[in-house]
C-alpha cells in the first residue's frame, strides 16, 4: 500500500513539474529581447493600385518576416507581411494614385520589432477606375446591356442602380467577374425612361464615381407557349427515348412533363424546328437541362455548343437557304470543374436555365431552328427539358 502511495505522489510530483514547465515556455522559443535592425535600400516599383517594395535585410539568425503597415483612402489600416526568405512585399488595395506612406517593420522569431522606415508608394491607376472608363450601356428588351473591359482580369463588381418601388435609388443588379471582358443585360423593367447609376467595386472596397443616365428599356413579353407548335421538317434530327418537340413548352423541368430527346440515329451538328405561332422579334430565350437530381447538369446530352436561326418561309424541304442566323452560344460552367463536380455556384445556374440573348436589331421570325453543334458528353443524342422565349410579337 506504501508503495502505492509513494508512486502516486512521484507521478503527482512530475505532472506538477511538467505543467509548470509548459507555463514557462508559453509564447517565443527564442527570445533575446533584442530587437532586429530595420530594413535597408528600399526600392519601389508601382502597379495597378498596388506596389512591390524590394529591400535588404539586416544582418541577423532570428528574423521571422517583414511587416507592412499603412492606411488606405477609406480610413483603413492594413498590413502585409513577407517571409524573411524573400527581399520583397507586396502592399494592395490602394484606391487612387495619390503617394502613400508605408512603414516597414522587420520581426524577429521572439517578436521583437525594428524601427519603421518609412517609404512612399505611388501607386499606377486602380484596376476598378480603369474598367470604369470603358464600360458602355445601351438600351436593351426590359432594362439595359452593360458592355466592360478588364484586361487585367480583376475581381470587380459593376453595380447597377435604379429606383425601387417606394422610389428609392438603390443597387438593382450587381455582376461579379474576373473575365476579361464581355457584357451582361439587366431586366425586368418597364420600358418607361428610366434613370439608371453604374458604378465599379473592387473587393477592398473602392468605388468608382457613379455614372448616371437616362434610358428606356425596349418592351418584352413572355411569349405564349400555347401557340408553340414543333414542325418536322425532312433533315431534323430524329427523335427517340418518348422525346417530343412539345415536351419543352409545357412549364415542366424535369421529365414528368416529357422532356425534348433525339434517336439513336441522330448525328452531330442535329437541330429541331418549331413555330411561334406568332411572328416575334425574340430578345431572349431559355433552357433548362436534364438534372435528375443534379447528377446530368452541365454532363451528358444536354448542350453545350448551340446555333439560334430564324425563318419568316422555311423551304419545305429542310434546307438552310430560307435561315438566318440569330445566335452563337456556349454553355459555360460558372466553377469551370471537370465534368461530375459540382458547386453551390453551378447548380444554382442550372437551376435558373441558360440563355441566349439577341440583339435588338435581330429582325422578327416565326419560326426558329436550335442547331446544336456538341453536347456535353460528345456524345451524338440531344436531350433537355424546358424551353422559355421572351420578346416583341409583331402584329
Amino acid at each position: 500500500m506504501k508503495k502505492l502511495i509513494y508512486i502516486a505522489l512521484c507521478m503527482g510530483l512530475m505532472l506538477n513539474f511538467t505543467a509548470c514547465e509548459d507555463e514557462n515556455t508559453i509564447g517565443p522559443l527564442e527570445n533575446d529581447g533584442i530587437a532586429p535592425g530595420p530594413i535597408s535600400n528600399p526600392t519601389v516599383e508601382n502597379k495597378h493600385g498596388a506596389a512591390t517594395i524590394t529591400y535588404e535585410l539586416p544582418d541577423a539568425d532570428d528574423l521571422m518576416y517583414v511587416k507592412a503597415s499603412y492606411i488606405t483612402d477609406r480610413g483603413i489600416h492594413r498590413e502585409a507581411k513577407a517571409s524573411y526568405y524573400t527581399n520583397k512585399i507586396d502592399v494592395t488595395g490602394f484606391g487612387s494614385t495619390n503617394p502613400y506612406e508605408v512603414l516597414l517593420y522587420v520581426v524577429d522569431k521572439g517578436e521583437n520589432v525594428s524601427e519603421p522606415v518609412s517609404v512612399t508608394v505611388n501607386p499606377l491607376k486602380p484596376p476598378f477606375l480603369i474598367v470604369s472608363e470603358t464600360i458602355e450601356v445601351i438600351e436593351d428588351f426590359g432594362g439595359i446591356k452593360v458592355s466592360f473591359k478588364n484586361e487585367g482580369e480583376d475581381n470587380i463588381a459593376i453595380v447597377v442602380l435604379a429606383n425601387d418601388s417606394l422610389g428609392n435609388f438603390v443597387p438593382f443588379n450587381t455582376n461579379y467577374t474576373k473575365l476579361p471582358g464581355g457584357d451582361f443585360s439587366v431586366r425586368g423593367l418597364e420600358p418607361v425612361e428610366t434613370q439608371f447609376g453604374i458604378y465599379i467595386r473592387d473587393r477592398w472596397g473602392n468605388i468608382s464615381d457613379t455614372t448616371l443616365l437616362n434610358l428606356t428599356p425596349l418592351y418584352e413579353i413572355l411569349l405564349d407557349k400555347s401557340k408553340i407548335k414543333g414542325v418536322a421538317l425532312p433533315n431534323d434530327a430524329p427523335l427517340g427515348y418518348g422525346g417530343h418537340i412539345g415536351g419543352l413548352f409545357n412549364d415542366t423541368y424535369d421529365r414528368s412533363g416529357g422532356d425534348y430527346h433525339t434517336g439513336d440515329a441522330a448525328r452531330m451538328p442535329q437541330w429541331f424546328t418549331f413555330d411561334l405561332g406568332e411572328k416575334a422579334k425574340l430578345s431572349r430565350l431559355t433552357w433548362w437541362m436534364r438534372a435528375d437530381g443534379t447528377r446530368w447538369i452541365y454532363n451528358l446530352h444536354n448542350p453545350r455548343f448551340v446555333e439560334i436561326w430564324g425563318s419568316n418561309d422555311p423551304a419545305p424541304d429542310g434546307s438552310w437557304e430560307s435561315w438566318e442566323l440569330m445566335a452563337e452560344h456556349e454553355q459555360i460552367k460558372p466553377s469551370g470543374l471537370p465534368v461530375g463536380q459540382l458547386t453551390n455556384d453551378d447548380i444554382d445556374a442550372a437551376e435558373a436555365g441558360e440563355t441566349v440573348t439577341f440583339s435588338p436589331e435581330t429582325p422578327a421570325y416565326r419560326f426558329i431552328r436550335f442547331k446544336t453543334l456538341r453536347n456535353w458528353s460528345d456524345g451524338t443524342y440531344v436531350n433537355f427539358v424546358e424551353m422559355t422565349l421572351w420578346g416583341q410579337p409583331i402584329e
